[in-house]
């Protein structure tokens, strides 16, 4: 009979733990499968990324979640990869750096010798973009000696390709050409056509930088015919625009027109539209040098078009993306949520099968010997201490997921009204410019005014064509700020230097109002800041005080310091501000006023000045009286002295 019992016993332990090794070795099988299943999604997401952003990412997504499950660590890294690329392709280059190091720390962690060097190339273009060249060489010069190693030529010629650019900023213009050859004749011996390319055209401009027009015309032909033979029109598209440049130099116009076009049709081929606006500029440019009017007004008004183009696709495909990205964000939420009530609801039958068997076993024991109940007491309390750690465990976990979702959705809630924002400024400060433009160009188009009207009209649209720039890189660089997050690189800048720039730039507004600008700073007055933001803040300032300022006017610029800050004023003689607008400035609302001359603003120069100040530790200071004029003051922190 006890040895009955005994069987009972070994079956009732046996029987869980045969069915966890089946669940072990199954769920091991899954794994390989998995794994394979894995590396198909990354390709696919891989092709897919050009044609969708979506679903390339969903599936990005997807694939995270399954390498994380089995522990595909090669699966994974290719994941964040594939997932930065795209980041990176659409502007968003904090989010994307973040996710390359994601990949490097994941490959390094596993010694994925192919991934780590192929990442560094990612992360040292990133460093040349912030000036950090010193970092950018040294990634470089890892990933080439693990590509020679590996015997992966492309690559290496690749990044010579990379080091030499890098070379040439540095003017070290003997090592750049050293590179660019070396490049040149391993993209020869393995018959890389790209690297040939991409060599003869790095040579070119090495060329150019020497100022030797014709290797440099050698070179940039020679690329050009590599891209013919690729059918890439894009290349094809940028080494014709050098080879504009260098006929421009020589005074060649009629074969510099020619190319010109040429380069125009292919860059309009790919929606390339950078170097399409390149191309019509050069060509209207030239045409005005000739004193050609129609061809000057034919290239204007396709310049304008593409301008209209350009804005709206980039328009588009922000908001677009913007979209995509919260969207994405939220699925990750929902995934994340799903995933820990799957987890929970695993460790709650993993309990009860354990429990069960726990049971099991105490009620045989209790059959066979009556000794065994003490035991069982003290097993029963040490599984309820375990059971309340279990509770207090799970109790804090939710704590913690309940202020992540907290914050999630103050995060959606802010987006949402960012979003807001932007699509009530779109609509009624960029739709409107470009309906007066569509209905001013019809005009014109019809024959319906006489010569002296459309040219009043044609500077009306001048006017507005740059009224309308100037709020689109306002929109854009404060939608930078706002969704990047780009952490700021402060330099010295040279304030002197830098109005004198200003006022270049806004030499034609000026003249058009005889405006006085004057520019009180000293030689060696500077400021520390982000320079790109600090530009957008001065010319939203300048040209505020152009617009305020009545014809014969005076815009002077001063500057002063003290202990902790510096400041620089933006003194005016203009109309100045009553101090229920002045109220209304400071309060930051959005609103907008006509100029002196009519002139029509967005309502949101102030409101971004004062973001971009705030951003950098700064402030906007406003002195302003109804006929008095006005002073406006930026104050910047001083440099933190070690």
């Amino acid at each position: 009979m006890r040895n009955q019992w005994v069987i009972i016993v070994c079956i009732l332990i046996g029987f869980p733990c045969l069915l966890l090794a089946q669940d072990r070795g199954a769920e091991e099988l899954d794994s390989a499968q998995t794994s394979i299943l894995i590396d198909s999604l990354n390709k696919a997401a891989f092709a897919k990324k050009n044609t969708s952003v979506a679903e390339a990412l969903a599936m990005l997504t997807q694939i995270k979640d399954l390498a994380k499950k089995v522990n595909y660590h090669k699966g994974l890294s290719s994941a964040y990869y594939t997932e930065a690329g795209i980041f990176q392709q659409n502007g968003f280059n904090k989010r994307a750096h973040l996710l390359y190091e994601m990949a490097l720390d994941n490959s390094v962690k596993y010694n994925d010798s192919i991934n780590i060097p192929m990442i560094n190339l990612q992360i040292a273009a990133f460093y040349v973009s912030e000036g950090k060249i010193d970092e950018a060489i040294k990634l470089y010069n890892q990933s080439l000696d693990a590509f020679v190693k590996l015997g992966m030529i492309k690559d290496v010629a690749n990044t010579k390709n990379s080091l030499g650019l890098i070379e040439i900023k540095k003017s070290n213009y003997t090592k750049a050409e050293s590179l660019f050859k070396e490049a040149l004749q391993l993209s020869l011996t393995q018959k890389f056509v790209y690297g040939q390319k991409k060599s003869f055209y790095n040579l070119g401009l090495l060329a150019r930088a020497k100022k030797d027009t014709a290797t440099a015309r050698s070179y940039f032909e020679n690329s050009l015919s590599l891209d013919n033979l690729l059918k890439d029109n894009y290349g094809m598209a940028l080494n014709q625009i050098q080879l504009v440049q260098l006929f421009l130099e020589q005074q060649k116009t009629d074969e510099a027109i020619v190319m010109a076009k040429v380069a125009y049709d292919n860059a309009r081929k790919t929606n390339a539209y950078n170097l399409m606006i390149t191309s019509v500029s050069i060509i209207k440019d030239v045409y005005k040098t000739k004193n050609d009017l129609q061809n000057t007004n034919n290239w204007q008004d396709s310049l304008i078009n593409t301008l209209k183009l350009k804005s709206e696709n980039e328009i588009d495909y922000a908001n677009n993306f913007i979209e995509l990205v919260k969207d994405k964000e939220l699925q990750k939420l929902n995934a994340k949520t799903e995933i820990e009530k799957a987890n929970r609801r695993a460790s709650g039958q993993l309990i009860i099968i354990f429990i069960g068997t726990f049971l099991l076993l105490i009620l045989a024991i209790m059959v066979i010997m009556a000794f065994i109940s003490y035991r069982k007491q003290m097993l029963l309390t040490r599984k309820l201490k375990k059971q309340n750690a279990i509770i207090e465990e799970n109790a804090a976990s939710l704590d913690i997921l309940n202020k992540e979702i907290n914050s999630k959705n103050l995060l959606l809630e802010e987006d949402n009204r960012t979003k807001d924002k932007l699509l009530s400024i779109i609509s009624h400060d960029l739709r409107n410019p470009i309906t007066n433009t569509q209905t001013i160009l019809s005009l014109i188009n019809k024959g319906a005014l006489s010569q002296d009207e459309s040219k009043v009209l044609l500077e009306q649209l001048e006017t507005q064509y740059i009224n309308t720039t100037g709020l689109l890189d306002n929109l854009l660089g404060w939608l930078k700020s706002q969704i990047t997050g780009k952490e700021l690189e402060k330099s010295d800048i040279n304030i002197y230097d830098l109005m004198n720039g200003m006022h270049l730039e806004q030499k034609i507004p000026l003249m058009r109002k005889r405006i006085k600008f004057i520019n009180n700073t000293q030689n060696d007055s500077t400021i520390r800041a982000e320079k790109e933001m600090i530009k957008i803040i001065f010319r939203n300032l300048i040209t505020n005080a152009i617009k305020f300022t009545p014809l014969d006017g005076r815009i002077e610029i001063t500057f002063q310091d003290d202990q902790q800050f510096d400041y620089v004023l933006i003194t005016d003689t203009g109309i100045g501000m009553s101090e229920e607008v002045l109220a209304k400035v400071n309060a930051q609302k959005y609103f907008t006023r006509t100029g002196t001359l009519q002139e029509k603003g967005s309502g949101f120069g102030l409101i971004l000045c004062r973001d971009l100040l705030q951003k950098q530790g700064g402030n906007l200071l406003i002195e302003s009286a109804k006929g008095e004029g006005s002073v406006f003051t930026v104050q910047l922190p001083k440099a933190k002295v070690d």
